[in-house]
């Protein structure tokens, strides 16, 4: 309850700190947020794709997300940007797959974050390993908008690994990637490292994992949420 009225009070001062209305409407309602199960929690499952993994030098290149209402996917709420960069990919194409050209096409950043944030506005963010996403995110809003939001999250990957800790399961070395983890859940195998995809697969992971955490019921949030 601490932590959760902090995150209040911080939304509240960060949302008229904001140089941007949409960050601080987003910020506004999320001091209202009161997240309960995965039945009545709006939440948006979101991806990056990147140029590197230091958030200071590299970019953001590729936003996807899609959206889970009452504990479904809401596939019209999909969305893929490609985000123009100041710099070439790189070796990083070898991991996405997109090309120079395909990135000189692309929306503004400023574009980006409008139209993620926006669709943010009232959920709760899922991501598979969250750090690395928010950090570029953190970063990209205080160049937008004069400052660093707080997200309230779900982390796939924290949430097993926190399950796998507590039966003492061993965690390898590769264990928590995302395709692996949907393999051992059953869960069909999708073309990786394209924004969209990852976030619906990250999406269907999350779902996957609460019906076995809590089969018989709608997931309580409150134990695996983070904030960040």
């Amino acid at each position: 309850m601490l932590r959760r009225w902090r995150q209040r009070r911080r939304c509240w001062k960060l949302s008229r700190a904001s140089e941007n209305a949409t960050l601080a409407e987003y910020l506004e309602v999320c001091a209202h947020l009161q997240p309960d199960n995965l039945a009545n929690t709006p939440l948006i499952a979101v991806d990056l794709e990147l140029t590197g993994l230091d958030r200071r030098n590299d970019q953001i290149i590729a936003i996807g997300w899609t959206l889970i209402n009452e504990g479904r996917i809401q596939f019209s709420g999909n969305r893929h940007m490609l985000i123009a960069a100041g710099q070439s990919v790189g070796s990083s194409a070898t991991i996405h797959e997109l090309m120079d050209s395909e990135v000189a096409e692309g929306e503004p950043l400023e574009a980006g974050l409008e139209a993620l944030f926006r669709a943010a506005t009232g959920r709760v963010w899922v991501f598979h390993h969250a750090g690395l996403d928010l950090g570029f995110l953190k970063t990209a809003c205080r160049h937008w908008a004069g400052v660093s939001p707080a997200f309230l999250v779900l982390d796939t990957m924290q949430i097993e690994h926190q399950q796998r800790k507590r039966r003492e399961v061993p965690v390898k070395q590769g264990d928590m990637q995302l395709g692996k983890l949907r393999e051992e859940y059953g869960l069909p195998r999708y073309v990786a490292h394209n924004a969209l995809n990852d976030a619906i697969a990250t999406a269907e992971l999350t779902l996957a994992i609460a019906a076995r955490l809590e089969p018989d019921a709608s997931l309580r949030l409150a134990p695996y949420l983070r904030y960040y």
